[in-house]
Formats: C-alpha cells, sequence, structure tokens
C-alpha cells in the first residue's frame, strides 16, 4: 500500500455526472461561504458530541510561518496536481504551480470521533443492530442520511462544506476515535470529470493508502504524527475529528467567522453546551456563555445593541427553572392545531397581557402532538420567549432547532418585539428537520423528506412557524384609536421630496417687476426622484424612476448597513462589506461602474433605461442605499 492520491477510472460508456452538492452552500441562502462553513462544521460536532459533554471547536488560520513549502506542498498533493490542472476540473482560483500552501484547520473536542469500520462500503443504515457508522458517511457518502436518524443534518451535505471552502476543492481529515484509539488521516478531493494524461477520471478522489484501489485511511503513526505537526494539529491524544482545508477561499476571514458563530450558535453557547475558539494573526477569541458578552460590546460591532438584548434575553430564559415557563394547553388531537385564546388557562391570559405591556420578558412552553404516518401519537412540546423592546425600531424572531439556528424562517412583523423559538425535544426536532432544505436555513411543507410523512404534518409546521406573530396577536391589547403606522411596512408609496414651506423661505426686498402682492407666485413643482430601488434577494436593483424625465450622466451611488443610532453612511466599516470583494457581486446593463471606496460606486450611464443589481449582502440586516448626483449632463 502507499499514501497518494487517485482518483477512479471511467470505463467506456459510464455516464458523465459532475457534483453539484458544494452548489447548497455556495448560494445566498446562507449570506457567505464563512456562514456555511461555521454552520455544518458545528452542526457536525455537535452531531457527534458525547452525551454529558460539552463540544469545543477551535477554528485556526494558518499563519504566514506556518504556511507549507514546496517540498512539504508536493508531498501532500502527491498525485493531485495532475488532476488539480486538467481544464474540465471545474476549478475556479486555482493556486499558481509555487505559493505555498496555506490552510484553515478545524477541531472539535469533546465528540466520538468518526467510529465504524473502515473498510465498509455499503449503507446499512440502523439495520440489523448496527450502530451508524460515522467513518463510512463522512468519506464515502453523499446526499443520503441515516434513515430515521433525529441528528440536526439530515441531507448528508454538511462535510461538503470542506471542500467548497477550498480553491482546489480537497480537504484532509484526522479522527481519534471513542472506541479504539486509533488516529486515522484520509482526504477526498472533488472536481468534476475531467481528463489527464490521454484518461477520463471520475470526479471523486481520495488521499490515503489503497487496497486493491480501494482507499484507505492513513493509519501509520509516523505518517500521521508527521501530518499533525505539519499541519499544526493541537489534538494530542483526545478523541475528535480535525479538519484541514487547504488553500482556503479567500473570503473566509477570521471576524467573519467570529460574527457567523455567534449569530449561528449563540444559543447552544449561552446554553455552555458550545465553546468555539478562533485562533488568527498571534491572537485568540474563546466564544463562551462568559466572554460571548464582552466579543459584541464594541462600538464597530454591527446591531450591537439589539444583539446584546437578544443574548440578554437567552441569558434569562437558560436561568428559568421547569415552572418558570407558563405552559400552554395542548391542541385537541387529530385535529390541525391553531392558535386560539383557548391554549392559554383562562386565569393566565390577561396576567400576561399585563406583563407585555409592562414590558416584562415572558417565557411560554408550548405543548403539541406529533404523528408520523407510519407510527404512534407522540406528545411533544417548544418554547417561546419574548420581549417587547421600546428602542428597537425592528422586529425580531429567531427560531433554534437543536442549537442551529433557522436563518430563513420568520413570521414577524410587530416591531419592537423579540421572540426566541427553541426546539429541543425528539419527536417535534425530528419533524421540523425532516422539512428542512439541505442548508438547513428553511422549514420547506413541500421537502421530499416530509411530504406525506406526517398526519397533519403541515399544519404543525405551520403551527410553529407562525408562533410569534400569533402569541404577539393574542396578547397584544388594542390599541386606543387608530394606528396610522400599522400597515407602512405592508403598503407604502414613495413621497417625493416636497419643496420649501414658504415660511422657511428668504422674501426678496424689492417685488419682481410685474409681480404685484395681492398676485399668485408661481407653483413650484415637487422633485420627482431619478431612480427606483427595488428590493431582491441579499441585496437591490436600481433603475430609472418611471417619472424620471432624465437623469444624470454621472452619479455616485452609497451602500451601509442601516444602524438604530446616527449616519449609516458614516459608520460603515470594511468588514461589513466591500463592494469588490466576494460575497458582493455587481451586474449591470447599460451603466459602466467604477469603484471610488470599498462602499460607494461612481457609476456613467450609457442608456437611460439601465439597470444595476448589487447582491451578496448580510440577508439579516437592512441596507440603506443613497445616491448623489449633478444634473448638468444628463442621458
Amino acid at each position: 500500500m502507499s499514501v497518494e492520491w487517485k482518483f477512479r477510472v471511467m470505463t467506456r460508456g459510464e455516464i458523465n455526472v459532475d457534483p453539484i452538492e458544494g452548489e447548497f452552500f455556495t448560494t445566498e441562502a446562507l449570506g457567505s461561504l464563512s456562514d456555511a462553513l461555521v454552520r455544518e462544521a458545528i452542526q457536525n460536532s455537535l452531531d457527534a458530541g458525547v452525551p454529558g459533554q460539552q463540544v469545543r471547536v477551535c477554528i485556526s488560520f494558518c499563519p504566514r510561518e506556518g504556511r507549507l513549502g514546496l517540498s512539504k506542498r508536493e508531498m501532500y498533493l502527491s498525485g493531485l496536481w495532475d488532476h488539480l490542472v486538467s481544464k474540465k476540473a471545474g476549478l475556479q482560483g486555482r493556486p499558481g504551480p509555487t505559493e505555498e500552501m496555506d490552510y484553515i484547520l478545524i477541531e472539535d473536542f469533546g465528540t466520538r470521533g468518526l467510529e465504524g469500520d473502515i473498510r465498509e462500503d455499503e449503507d446499512y443504515g440502523t439495520d440489523q443492530d448496527r450502530p451508524k457508522n460515522d467513518f463510512f458517511y463522512f468519506w464515502r457518502n453523499i446526499g443520503r442520511a441515516v434513515e430515521g436518524t433525529t441528528a440536526r443534518g439530515r441531507w448528508g451535505l454538511g462535510k461538503t462544506v470542506f471542500q467548497a471552502a477550498s480553491r482546489i476543492n480537497s480537504f484532509f481529515g484526522v479522527t481519534i476515535r471513542n472506541s479504539d484509539r486509533l488516529s486515522l488521516l484520509m482526504g477526498q478531493s472533488v472536481l468534476k470529470t475531467h481528463r489527464t494524461q490521454g484518461q477520463k477520471y471520475a470526479p471523486y478522489g481520495y488521499y490515503g493508502d489503497f487496497e486493491n484501489g480501494f482507499a484507505l485511511p492513513v493509519t501509520d503513526r509516523n505518517h500521521v504524527d508527521l501530518f499533525c505537526r505539519d499541519f499544526g494539529l493541537r489534538r494530542a491524544e483526545e478523541v475528535g475529528l480535525s479538519v484541514v482545508v487547504p488553500f482556503p477561499d479567500s473570503e473566509i476571514r477570521a471576524g467573519n467567522v467570529i460574527r457567523s458563530t455567534i449569530h449561528h450558535y449563540f444559543f447552544p453557547i449561552l446554553a455552555h453546551d458550545l465553546v468555539v475558539t478562533v485562533r488568527h494573526d498571534d491572537a485568540e477569541d474563546l466564544l463562551d456563555a462568559d466572554s460571548i458578552f464582552s466579543l459584541v460590546d464594541r462600538p464597530d460591532w454591527p446591531d450591537r445593541d439589539s444583539l446584546i438584548r437578544r443574548l440578554e434575553l437567552v441569558r434569562w430564559s437558560m436561568g428559568l427553572a421547569d415552572d418558570g415557563y407558563e405552559s400552554l394547553i395542548e391542541p385537541e388531537v387529530g385535529k390541525a392545531p391553531k392558535w386560539e385564546e383557548s391554549l392559554f388557562a383562562s386565569d393566565s391570559l390577561d396576567r400576561l397581557k399585563k406583563q407585555l405591556d409592562r414590558s416584562e420578558r415572558i417565557a411560554l412552553k408550548v405543548p403539541l402532538w406529533v404523528k408520523p404516518s407510519t407510527g404512534e401519537l407522540q406528545h411533544s412540546c417548544f418554547k417561546i420567549i419574548l420581549e417587547r423592546d421600546k428602542d428597537s425600531e425592528r422586529s425580531e424572531d429567531h427560531f433554534i432547532r437543536e442549537g442551529v439556528t433557522i436563518a430563513g424562517v420568520s413570521s414577524l412583523r410587530q416591531k419592537g418585539t423579540r421572540v426566541i423559538v427553541s426546539v429541543t425535544d425528539k419527536p417535534l426536532s425530528k419533524l421540523l428537520g425532516d422539512s428542512e432544505n439541505p442548508a438547513h436555513t428553511e422549514w420547506q411543507e413541500r421537502s421530499p423528506k416530509f411530504r406525506g410523512k406526517y398526519d397533519l404534518g403541515v399544519s404543525c409546521l405551520r403551527f410553529v412557524k407562525n408562533s410569534p406573530r400569533e402569541v404577539l396577536r393574542i396578547l397584544s391589547r388594542p390599541a386606543k384609536g387608530r394606528d396610522e403606522t400599522l400597515l407602512q411596512d405592508l403598503f407604502y408609496v414613495d413621497i417625493p421630496p416636497q419643496p420649501e414651506p414658504e415660511s422657511a423661505r428668504t422674501e426678496p426686498t424689492e417685488v419682481p417687476r410685474g409681480e404685484g402682492p395681492d398676485k399668485p407666485r408661481p407653483q413650484v413643482q415637487p422633485t420627482t426622484p431619478f431612480f427606483q430601488t427595488h428590493r431582491t434577494k441579499g441585496g437591490f436593483r436600481l433603475t430609472r424612476h418611471p417619472q424620471a424625465k432624465a437623469l444624470p450622466r454621472v452619479f455616485t451611488l452609497e451602500v451601509a448597513y442601516d444602524v438604530r443610532q446616527g449616519n449609516p453612511f458614516k459608520r460603515y466599516q470594511q468588514f461589513d462589506f466591500e463592494l469588490d470583494k466576494p460575497p458582493i457581486r455587481l451586474t449591470g446593463k447599460g451603466a459602466k461602474i467604477v469603484l471610488l471606496r470599498s462602499n460607494a460606486l461612481e457609476v456613467t450611464l450609457e442608456d437611460p433605461d439601465f439597470r444595476l443589481t448589487v447582491a451578496g449582502f448580510d440577508a439579516n440586516r437592512d441596507l440603506r442605499v443613497r445616491t448623489t448626483s449633478n444634473l448638468e449632463a444628463g442621458v
């Protein structure tokens, strides 16, 4: 057996299929590649956690002096480079032939490692009383999860984010297993169907020992120890999994990873179930239940005040005993669950309304039954914590299933309210997990793993998704009088700038000839905006305003994330985004674009019916867009 990279030679007539699983983690569903890497890597670690132990994840960025030189690079890429340079390999941004190898190292502790028979090549699932083979599902399986699993992952796609994060679509893994304490090293590369040296190769390649063409992990302790030293692994003898992502995408930076970790995993961190350490630039940031507040409480942190209040609300809920939650009445079994006042005990409804009026925090425990179409009725529950925030001009609802934030689910429209929905009970968590998309950002009624699997499953799903809006509807007392702003988020029109009030004008010292005091002044027409902004997924599109008669030849476009206080354009920071760097994408028609600075563009119009689209922004933050121009020469 020899340690190297190998791809399988395809036979004549074999169907050409290119892998697409990486697309699930490079779309706008997650906002950025940093979000995808953080979400999937930590989710895998939480799923592999040892009961009763805290999961610890360490994400390390390779220091400049730690990069691997050409000799080491050649050793670990032996047999791979010829495949990487193939014209049909599908790589973008491939490193140069002499570029030193940098990397990101992701290690977990307090987990069981990749257990299972390393020679198994068949999916037995949970049949025949076999335990799940973690090694098989990590290295030899894509897009197929264990049937009946209650883990956070469902699609068997999570580990593909590691190759998607690499410029060479490859990664290494070292695991020490809890059962036998063996150290195992293996690697995987995912390219497209390609040709090299006159032969056609399948997309998937492996790094390891090969036995009659079958890839096995490297078990030679000297080789594994050398790999661990070269890539700075901190595992020593501790059980778990270490993943090395060589030549990582430049979009993945320490600041983005820290923000993504807090955004997606604040709940298990505050529950003391998870600790994350990020090492970078000779610095180390610890994210645990205590340090998370000091890390966020910085003037340059985006949406700092709102995030701190969210963390405080969750921490408050963590300190509640079971009797600190107000228990609701379970919906009638066998009928579609609906939000009605009858779910609240008669002696508690009025008290809860008063608590909400006084902006007091409220914690609810909501019973709900789950009925698999081929199984027994199961009683389950979920929790809701909420508060009113008079200082907030927005609504917040966060849905969390077993510690994972489902970022694309929202139902709340009531400003100044903050709601957390937490699902940890297994029957309901399984139902919701079956409805999730591959990126675990949405609950979808038509998911193939969900449709037809539960009696009244869609009704149960909607009952949970709509809970923030419906609970606040029931507990909110009707306001006296008419609320002029009630529907402003649903129905609105852009009002053009109005002329200056007569009283604010400076009167001329002489009356112009031909205009007496009793002669009416000319009417000043309201100014029509030049441009119209359309909201798109993850950004906006700028076009000509339908009533604009002329447009400026050149104008400046500025973009910033909205802030609660102050001028958003003055408070813009480069770590928010940079218009000339991923994940931001600029596309246009009839316009020439020149970057002025990180958040500003100069646009020269070549066609009045132009279109400019800017996408790739954080979908959880509001954008402010500003244009300035001089209509001396128009189009």
